[in-house]
């Protein structure tokens, strides 16, 4: 009972403490976050998902069935270079895949890309709203076999902006949400231009570590 009441108290005071991490100049930040089951990536919380599909028909029968796995992360490194504003990199990193156990049909689908983003906070008492924005350049490429093998290869351009809001999970420990929209797009050895875009959300962990520390 006593390990269950101070247990109690330890996650009521990491919910509900106000933060010690600083927004100030010379602040160093660092996260990582992900989408919640939205755009191609990603099914779980933290971006990282399992799916099987089956084709079924009134009559029963099953034609195909599909299973599915897909990760993304948004690794990031930043700096304060004012009170409340932090400018930094990403790195985006994700990966999909799905096969079928009925036939030799598989497909993967990758992206990699680096770029800057910047957000400012407007500190509160007990949590932190924010404004973000991003932009990036890297690759996509994707990979299937059905018989046949094939791959594709594209330089790929993102940009994202949104609003977010952040709460303290202890003195340098944030999470995230961040609510926004993202884009990509490349375009194809015809000059055809794709223009993929999605409204979703985003949660993370941040780490800040104040001048001196």
């Amino acid at each position: 009972m006593k390990k269950t009441c101070l247990l109690i108290q330890v996650i009521g005071f990491l919910l509900f403490h106000p933060a010690a991490a600083q927004f100030e100049q010379g602040t160093v930040m660092t996260s990582v976050m992900s989408t919640i089951g939205l755009g191609d990536f990603g099914t779980g919380p933290m971006g990282l998902g399992f799916t099987i599909q089956k084709n079924k028909y009134n009559d029963g029968d099953i034609d195909q069935n599909y299973k599915s796995f897909g990760f993304n992360l948004l690794p990031r490194g930043g700096y304060f270079v004012m009170d409340n504003l932090a400018v930094g990199a990403d790195l985006l990193i994700s990966f999909a895949s799905q096969t079928s156990s009925d036939s030799d049909y598989k497909e993967t689908e990758s992206t990699l890309a680096i770029g800057p983003f910047a957000r400012y906070y407007f500190p509160l008492e007990k949590f932190y709203p924010f404004v973000e924005g991003n932009i990036g350049i890297g690759r996509w490429k994707e990979k299937w076999s059905n018989g046949t093998d094939g791959e594709e290869k594209e330089s790929l351009l993102i940009y994202g902006f949104g609003l977010g809001a952040a709460k303290s999970l202890g003195e340098n420990v944030m999470i995230d949400a961040l609510l926004g929209y993202g884009s990509r797009s490349w375009k194809d050895e015809d000059d055809v231009k794709y223009i993929f875009g999605t409204f979703g959300l985003r949660i993370g962990l941040t780490l800040m570590f104040a001048p001196g520390e």
